[in-house]
């Protein structure tokens, strides 16, 4: 059960604090993906969080999943520590309910029908935005739950960064940049490894670990015909897992992303192009077998947005995608589908009141076509007060797994549908802003199964997020809470791995060169599923709570060091029945910037 207790001493711990930048100074965030254009986060009609560079430095998360576990609206499953699968839920939605988004382009592998968080390197990321709620009618499927858009690394400066840590951790990654009139060339490069530790102790003894290396080069070239960008991310790994099918239990990963792009101001039109090609590889092997599967991504994207009017915003455009299977380690009856898509949005402010409204036509090679729609509405009750409410229509294509992988495939399987509501009320001063917000999804044909996939008839998805960030003088906190309701309306059974109630919070306090800070991330219990065949359900992921000590000490202008202690209290639980998590370890980091 949720503790009470708990979260009214973390609520009475954020009152001389709030969320800004490392040093103290408010910033204002912009939203890049929300509405397709650049938007002041308080102008935009939706719940979003963003981080910053130096915000991902601050947090000193191990990886990716972990960083994203602390913010609003998400929990994740993780199976074994860093380079195993982790499973994120946002809003209650379904891994594949989450769009991802590496520089604007769609990400992950077609076969699966997501992208795989656990190896994305999180060194080679320069900010990253959560939209929270639907947003099919701008980005098409999978953007049932929200969108997470990543921006990798373009350094302005000379960058050096290493960490050593527990289980063996140790990496190191350099950034460069050079300018050349109107040419500039950055690059980025590192490494990582961990010896790991045993992620399913009753399988097998050993540990489980993984190693990576990747790179980034890129060129931005300024002409009077615009704006032109080219870049190439080449991202390989290798991780070891436990299973208890088969003997395979070792995956090489590699992934590859090619990007052209053209921005042009016209008049009062704002043009871009972008061209993408993506590669995602799995191949996962054992002593005597290997079974690779490659899936494969071709994407153009055109966009046009003008103020048509002083109070009246236009952004529409075209989209096209195809993605195929090139190679797996099985036979697939489909290996390629094509998505064609046009959508358009409008963005309306006069005096108090904002209006927006969007939708997006996807015609699909395999299954015809699919309309979604949002329309939100936005209102000034006072200078920091607002309220806002929401309503738009998602869906998500099956993946080719669920489509055609035999003995689980099953080709009659329909689109998941959703609706979703949402009301928030959201205050802004200085110091201090805080949210409350409602949400409500309906997803039908919501696609479950073990030994074969199939349409769930209806899944209900309803909530609170609760968050608060304040600044006072040297302190600042960050603060949310999050109460998830979902059921499966064929079973009356909760969706499997939602925790009904998460908190997280962090505070710190900055002085001249240093800042330290502790964080709490607590879970409730969360319904694991039950025996496919006696139908039985296993016993519910214990609730728990996980604390956590930083701080950083700047030696020079150029030169940080950073020290973290994480489940300081060696804290035994799990988010995966069967699956073990790290108890109690560190991490120390060294960043030289020569600006």
């Amino acid at each position: 059960m949720f503790k009470p207790a708990f979260a009214t001493i973390l609520v009475a711990s954020c009152c001389p604090a709030a969320a800004t930048t490392v040093d103290n100074t408010a910033i204002e965030h912009i939203s890049i993906y929300a509405n397709r254009t650049a938007t002041p986060q308080q102008d935009v009609l939706a719940s979003t969080t963003v981080l910053e560079r130096a915000d991902i430095l601050a947090r000193q998360a191990n990886d990716l999943p972990e960083l994203l576990s602390q913010l609003p609206g998400i929990t994740m499953s993780r199976d074994g520590g860093r380079g195993q699968n982790s499973s994120i839920y946002l809003r209650g939605g379904n891994t594949g309910h989450t769009l991802v988004l590496i520089d604007g382009v769609r990400s992950g592998s077609a076969t699966l029908g997501y992208k795989a968080l656990a190896m994305v390197p999180l060194e080679l990321i320069e900010r990253i935005e959560v939209i929270r709620g639907p947003r099919a009618a701008w980005y098409g499927s999978d953007a049932l739950a929200g969108v997470i858009a990543i921006t990798t690394r373009r350094s302005s400066a000379l960058e050096l960064h290493a960490s050593v840590g527990s289980y063996g951790q140790a990496g190191a990654d350099i950034s460069a940049s050079q300018q050349l009139e109107r040419l500039t060339l950055s690059a980025t490069a590192g490494a990582s490894q961990a010896d790991g530790f045993n992620a399913q102790p009753a399988l097998d003894p050993d540990s489980d670990g993984y190693r990576q290396q990747y790179f980034k080069v890129a060129a931005d070239y300024r002409s009077d015909f615009g704006l032109w960008t080219a870049q190439a991310d080449v991202n390989s790994g290798f991780n070891q897992f436990d299973t208890s099918f088969g003997n395979e239990d070792e995956t090489d990963t590699l992934s590859r992303a090619y990007l052209l792009g053209w921005q042009q101001q016209l008049g009062s039109w704002q043009h871009e192009v972008q061209l993408s090609r993506n590669l995602d590889s799995d191949s996962t092997f054992g002593p005597d077998s290997r079974s690779p599967f490659v899936t494969e991504r071709d994407e153009l994207s055109y966009q046009a947005a003008s103020d048509v009017s002083a109070s009246l915003q236009f952004v529409g455009g075209l989209n096209w995608y195809q993605e195929q299977v090139a190679k797996s380690a099985t036979a697939y009856e489909q290996t390629s589908r094509i998505n064609r898509a046009l959508f358009a949005g409008l963005n309306y402010q006069w005096n108090v009141l904002q209006l927006e409204a969007a939708a997006r036509h996807d015609a699909i090679n395999q299954y015809g076509a699919e309309t979604t729609w949002q329309l939100a509405a936005g209102y000034q009750l006072t200078e920091r007060w607002q309220l806002r409410v929401s309503r738009g229509t998602a869906f998500k294509m099956p993946s080719f797994n669920q489509l055609y992988f035999p003995g689980f495939a099953n080709p009659d399987l329909k689109p998941e549908q959703s609706v979703s509501d949402e009301v928030a009320l959201s205050y802004q001063a200085s110091g201090l802003q805080l949210q409350l917000a409602w949400f409500d999804r309906e997803v039908t044909n919501l696609i479950q199964g073990v030994e074969l996939a199939e349409n769930v008839v209806l899944a209900t998805v309803s909530g609170l997020e609760f968050s608060l960030l304040q600044h006072w003088q040297q302190w600042s906190s960050n603060f949310s809470y999050s109460y998830l309701d979902t059921e499966n309306r064929s079973n009356g059974m909760q969706l499997e791995r939602r925790p009904e109630n998460t908190i997280n919070w962090r505070g710190s306090y900055s002085a001249d060169k240093w800042t330290a800070f502790i964080s709490a991330d607590y879970q409730s219990a969360s319904y694991q599923g039950a025996d496919w065949f006696s139908g039985d359900p296993y016993p519910d992921a214990p609730a728990h709570t996980i604390w956590g000590l930083g701080v950083s000490y700047t030696l020079s202008p150029q030169l940080t060091l950073r020290a973290r202690l994480a489940n300081i209290t060696d804290k035994d639980y799990y988010t995966s029945r069967g699956y073990a998590t790290a108890g109690a370890n560190f991490s120390l980091s060294v960043s030289y910037i020569l600006r």
